[in-house]
């Protein structure tokens, strides 16, 4: 089976939806201080978009080889990375963070240019 853009496409939107769900986790624990805080919509809404992720990526698998999309989810550890450096001013972007993202993109850019082979 050749893997199709749209397959390609779908894991990319899925990884967007997990980058989302993670941030808005982190924001909604921070407002976590009794049980019940545990509901609150940053949270709830992490959850929701971590579900939608799941979804798209069942049906990207539809549309291309396991073995190629799903490294592309790796990622995902870049948006956070980046995003969470503007939202959070707390997480640092620094030399070793940056040379993991740059490794991961080479990685998941290999697998790419080694499935077209």
């Amino acid at each position: 089976m050749r893997t199709k853009k749209r397959g390609i496409l779908l894991v990319i939107l899925s990884t967007f939806f997990i980058c989302l769900g993670q941030i808005l986790w982190k924001l909604g624990i921070n407002k976590v201080v009794t049980l019940m805080d545990v509901f609150n919509l940053p949270l709830v809404l992490g959850f929701l978009f971590y579900g939608i992720s799941a979804l798209v990526l069942v049906i990207a698998f539809k549309h291309g080889e396991l073995s190629v999309l799903y490294p592309i989810l790796a990622t995902s550890y870049v948006w956070v990375g980046i995003l969470s450096h503007f939202i959070f001013k707390t997480d640092s972007l620094n030399v070793y963070k940056s040379a993991g993202i740059g490794l991961i993109v080479l990685g998941v850019s290999l697998i790419g240019w080694g499935s077209r082979k």
